[in-house]
C-alpha cells in the first residue's frame, strides 16, 4: 500500500495549494491568466535545482511526449483558476476530481488495467460524493462562473443540469485533458524516472506561459504582482513548495499504484479543504473569510453527508 501513502501524502500537499491559490487571487492577484505565468514563473525555483542535482536524460520519444503534456496542463489550469476567483474552494475542488471517472475509462481502454468490483463501487461513490459537494440548493445560491451573466438573448444564465454548479459544463475539457494527462504518466513512468518527467513537464509548461509575457496587459499584471512586495512573493513561494511536494509524491505514487486508484484519492481533496479552512476560521477568522466558503449549518450539512459518501468510496477503492 506504499502508492496510497504517496497519492494522501499527495492530496495533502495539492489541498494546501489550492487553499493558498484561493488566497492569493482574492488578495494580490486580478487576472487569472496572469497569475498562472506567476505561478509557472515561481515553480522554476525548484524545476532548476532539480535539474542540477538529478540532471535529464533525453529519452525518445517519452521526453517530447512529458514536454508536451506539460504544455497541454497549462490550458486547463486557465479555466480553474478563474473558477476559483468566483466560486468556493471546496466546490472547484470537488468538480476537478471528477475527472477520475474518465481516467478509469481510459485505463481500461488504453492501458488494460483489470479493477474489482469494490474498486468500481468505490470510485462511484467517489463521484456521487463530488456531486453532492457541487450542488447548490436553488438557483439564487448559483454564484458560479455564470451567475451575473447573460446570455445572447440578454436573459440570466441558468444553472447546468438543474442544481448542479453552472461550472460543470466548462469543466468537461478540463476532466478529459487531465485524464489524458495522468494516463499518460503512466506510460511515461515506464521509460523515464520520476524526476526527469517533473522536469520534461515544468519544461512544457514554462515554454507555453513564456509566449503570453508579449501581451502588454498580461506583462503588467505579472509585474504588479511581484512588486506588492515579500508577502505576495512569499505566498505565492510557500503555495508553489506545496505544489512541488505534491507533484512528486503523486508521480511516485502513479509509478508504482493503479492510476484510476491513485487519481481517486484526490478526491479526499475538497474535505481536506473545508477542514483547513474551519481550522482557519478559529485561528484567523479574518483570514478565512477572504475565502468566501460558506460555513453555515445547511451547507455543512450538505458537505458533511458528501464527505461520508467520500470516505466510503475511499474504503472501497483502498
Amino acid at each position: 500500500m506504499e502508492w496510497l501513502t504517496f497519492a494522501f501524502l499527495g492530496t495533502i500537499f495539492f489541498t494546501v495549494a489550492g487553499v493558498l491559490n484561493k488566497l492569493l487571487l482574492s488578495s494580490y492577484a486580478d487576472d487569472s491568466n496572469a497569475y498562472i505565468v506567476c505561478q509557472v514563473l515561481a515553480s522554476q525555483l525548484f524545476t532548476i535545482p532539480v535539474f542540477l542535482i538529478v540532471g535529464a536524460d533525453f529519452v525518445y520519444p517519452e521526453s517530447l511526449i512529458a514536454l508536451l503534456f506539460g504544455s497541454l496542463q497549462v490550458f486547463p489550469a486557465f479555466y480553474y483558476m478563474k473558477a476559483l476567483q468566483v466560486e468556493e474552494t471546496s466546490k472547484v475542488t470537488a468538480l476537478e476530481y471528477v475527472y477520475p471517472l474518465f481516467v478509469f475509462i481510459g485505463s481500461v481502454l488504453l492501458l488494460g488495467e483489470v479493477l474489482e468490483l469494490k474498486h468500481c463501487v468505490g470510485g462511484l461513490l467517489l463521484l456521487i460524493g463530488t456531486l453532492l459537494i457541487s450542488y447548490k440548493k436553488n438557483e439564487s445560491d448559483c454564484r458560479g462562473l455564470y451567475s451575473n451573466s447573460s446570455d445572447s438573448n440578454g436573459s440570466n444564465s441558468k444553472p447546468f443540469l438543474g442544481g448542479l454548479s453552472p461550472a460543470i459544463k466548462p469543466f468537461l475539457s478540463y476532466w478529459v485533458l487531465t485524464a489524458a494527462y495522468f494516463l499518460s504518466l503512466k506510460y511515461l513512468l515506464v521509460s523515464i524516472d520520476e524526476w526527469n518527467l517533473y522536469i520534461w513537464s515544468s519544461l512544457g509548461s514554462l515554454i507555453v506561459v513564456l509566449p503570453l509575457m508579449g501581451i502588454q496587459s498580461i506583462r503588467s499584471e505579472v509585474k504588479s504582482f511581484f512588486s506588492q512586495g515579500g508577502m505576495a512573493v512569499g505566498a505565492l513561494v510557500s503555495e508553489e513548495i506545496f505544489q512541488f511536494l505534491g507533484i512528486i509524491f503523486s508521480l511516485f505514487a502513479y509509478a508504482i499504484g493503479s492510476v484510476t486508484l491513485v487519481s481517486s484519492i484526490g478526491a479526499l481533496q475538497p474535505i481536506m479543504t473545508v477542514l483547513i479552512i474551519l481550522g482557519l476560521g478559529i485561528l484567523t477568522p479574518k483570514l478565512a473569510k477572504s475565502l468566501n466558503e460558506e460555513t453555515d449549518w445547511g451547507s455543512l450539512k450538505q458537505k458533511g453527508i458528501s464527505f461520508l459518501v467520500v470516505a466510503i468510496g475511499m474504503y472501497f477503492v483502498s
